[in-house]
């Protein structure tokens, strides 16, 4: 189990320090309003990594113990803790604010992982103590199996990606782009955008199942 424990923060880390080597910096005219930005995306990629943990060991309970196991699983997993962040003054100086916005990304995503990868040790624990004393050779078996395939999941480094791209826009106040993702990932960012920037969301193609994104930030 403790070799899971591992890869989740590995794969965390991983997904950070390879996605933030290859973002842009956006025009930021407005410091406070970019922070503001930056917070909804920190707490949907939190939610989503968050997310990718919970289901993945859902999933692999089912596999391996059954799907009423599952359904304890999925039931005691513990929602992923908002951090709020302090007040920020609307009429902050732009002249005196030298640090990059991706630099500020990369600050508060550490941040916020760190917590989230707390959160995943809390459920991992929560699990595994559902699961049967009689079977602790397969109980080894999932968690070894679990650990082998975080280690090799990029979808975090995917999703950040996705994410920052519609950031970017929402402070340089640009068009929303199109997401060069899967259908759902496409429709979900584009809500996130257009809540992001005060617009109402399209009621056009919003997706019935999120699937362990987190859309709608408040």
């Amino acid at each position: 189990m403790r070799d899971y424990q591992d890869a989740i923060i590995t794969m965390y880390e991983r997904s950070l320090r390879e996605t933030l080597a290859t973002l842009p910096d956006p025009t930021c005219a407005r410091p406070a309003e970019a922070r503001r930005i930056i917070d909804l995306l920190v707490e949907t990629i939190a939610g989503y990594a968050s997310g990718l943990v919970a289901r993945e060991l859902v999933h692999r309970v089912n596999a391996w113990f059954g799907p009423e196991l599952a359904a304890a699983a999925r039931a005691v997993t513990p929602p992923p803790r908002r951090a709020h962040p302090p007040a920020i003054d609307d009429d902050f100086d732009v002249d005196l604010y030298p640090r990059r916005v991706i630099d500020e990304l990369g600050c508060a995503l550490r941040s916020r992982l760190a917590r989230a990868a707390a959160d995943a040790l809390v459920r991992i624990e929560a699990v595994a103590a559902l699961l049967p004393a009689d079977r602790e050779s397969t109980a080894a078996a999932m968690f070894a199996e679990l650990a082998r395939t975080t280690l090799f999941d990029d979808r975090l480094t995917r999703e950040l990606a996705f994410g920052w791209q519609c950031a970017c826009a929402v402070i340089e106040h640009t068009p929303i782009p199109v997401v060069d993702g899967p259908p759902r990932a496409r429709d979900l960012w584009q809500i996130w955008s257009r809540l992001a920037s005060g617009s109402p969301p399209s009621e056009t193609r919003q997706p019935p199942d999120r699937d362990g994104y987190i859309a709608l930030v408040h």
